[in-house]
């Protein structure tokens, strides 16, 4: 019965998205965000990096 059920999940339909097409929000604001995390995620790695390596005086 366990495998009817599985088989039966992986052919289902996905729900619909809730995302409305053609969102500028979602199609700019939020990949730019993102790529702006990521650097700044970086640069303070680099920072504390600095501090342990003795680089940086802090």
């Amino acid at each position: 019965m366990k495998t009817t059920q599985q088989h039966d999940r992986k052919n289902a339909p996905h729900p619909p998205s809730r995302i409305p097409k053609g969102s500028v929000f979602f199609e700019k604001i939020v990949p730019v965000l993102l790529v702006v995390m990521g650097i700044l995620t970086i640069g303070l790695i680099l920072f504390a990096l600095g501090i342990l390596l003795g680089l940086i005086q802090f």
